[in-house]
């Protein structure tokens, strides 16, 4: 017998010539295998009837015992035994492939259960204002920890969805996008908040996401960006262009915008890094933008003065967030998507007084009009999704981008 590279192999009596504190653990392995087998989809109650599992399970298990444990072996038998296994590898890999990008099933099984339920579409923001109006149209069932940080889990446009918080800067949301990617069931990961744009109040779905002090450009997800394109057309609400100012002082006089609201699409969303590799803590009890607790649930405020949006096609966009984010998102192939709108730029009625003098002014402003797209993206994907036979959820579940997104596009422009 010769091994895979070449060299003698084992006698046929290995498994009792190995030393005896290996035994135990084989024998764990391969009872562990077999239940895991048979309890994978597809293989249920027909291929047990069948008589299947029996020899299928045991082939996979012995021959990848032998392999961990030992050099491959290759002999008189080889042959059904490494076509069994090569068959079951295959037969196996789209459940892996679709494992490594969360969510098994692909974007449309985050609509398939009643209550929420695995998989899930993440939804993350930096600082709790900019999370809020997500939460506020949520139907948040329970909350759950993850890497010691709190997330809601509820229900958005029918859709299962975890709702969290990044914390603000680069660090901070590297490490949590890692955190809660590393959760294994998220089918989907969009961005809500803020960011300097050309114009106040302007939402910006960008098509290049990159870090200042990087070269790498990262790209939002084909088929959650065309469904973006096909939610702008039907908005929950208006977007917002009037707001009081302060927003948080009660008497506050309602300053409006010199521009109507725009949903763009395309040009560079540019992520720095202003505190030097170092994260910025956010403080208990800090409020809405540097607090660390979740936003509580409740009731989205009345807009005032809403317009129903136009689309360009080109914008340019700076946060401190997205790039980070959308890292991590691509290490672990899980489709991505950014929505940012515009807390600072032009169209301020009150002067060009720049950063952090505006943003201090229309934050909540620019977080109403980044959750509204945010929420539309979401039950755009619901109402996908309730199309079972649909081969754009087919698509998806394969992870053909490009022609899941097509089928999109061509819905709807018919």
């Amino acid at each position: 017998m010769i091994d895979a590279d070449g060299h003698g192999g084992e006698p046929a009596d290995w498994q009792e010539r190995l030393p005896r504190e290996f035994q135990p653990h084989m024998a764990a392995r391969r009872e562990g295998a077999k239940r895991q087998f048979a309890n994978l989809p597809g293989v249920g109650e027909a291929t047990r009837a069948s008589g299947a599992t029996q020899p299928v399970w045991r082939a996979l298990t012995e021959t990848a015992s032998v392999c961990h444990r030992t050099t491959c072996v290759f002999g008189r038998r080889s042959w059904p035994v490494a076509a069994v296994l090569t068959a079951g590898v295959a037969w196996l890999s789209p459940f892996v492939a679709h494992a490594r990008g969360g969510g098994g099933r692909g974007l449309c099984a985050t609509a398939a259960a009643e209550h929420s339920a695995p998989p899930y579409v993440a939804v993350v923001s930096a600082f709790p204002a900019e999370l809020a109006p997500v939460v506020a149209a949520t139907e948040i069932e329970t909350t759950v920890q993850i890497a010691g940080r709190s997330f809601y889990v509820g229900r958005l446009g029918g859709v299962s969805v975890l709702l969290g918080l990044t914390g603000i800067g680069l660090v901070n949301a590297t490490n949590r996008a890692h955190d809660l990617l590393a959760h294994g069931q998220i089918a989907g990961l969009l961005m809500s908040g803020t960011a300097g744009t050309h114009h106040i109040g302007d939402v910006v779905l960008a098509s290049d996401l990159v870090e200042s002090d990087r070269k790498r450009v990262f790209h939002p997800n084909a088929a959650l960006f065309a469904l973006a394109q096909r939610a702008a057309t039907a908005l929950p609400e208006p977007l917002e262009r009037c707001t009081p100012v302060p927003p948080r002082s009660p008497d506050a006089p309602v300053v409006c915008l010199l521009f109507d609201p725009t949903v763009i699409f395309g040009g560079h969303d540019v992520s720095a890094d202003p505190f030097g590799g170092r994260t910025f803590p956010c403080m208990a009890g800090g409020g809405d933008i540097f607090g660390c607790e979740l936003p509580a649930p409740a009731v989205s405020r009345t807009t005032i003065d809403g317009f129903e949006p136009r689309q360009t096609s080109t914008a340019d966009v700076e946060d401190m967030e997205t790039a980070a984010v959308a890292r991590a998102a691509a290490r672990r192939r899980v489709p991505f998507l950014a929505v940012r709108a515009g807390s600072d730029g032009a169209g301020d009625p009150l002067g060009d007084r720049g950063f952090p003098a505006q943003f201090f002014d229309y934050y909540r402003l620019a977080a109403h009009n980044a959750g509204d797209v945010t929420r539309a993206v979401i039950a755009e994907l619901g109402r996908l999704a309730r199309d079972r036979s649909s081969r754009t959820c087919r698509l998806l579940a394969a992870r053909r981008w490009r022609s899941a997104a097509k089928r999109i596009a061509a819905r709807s422009n018919g």
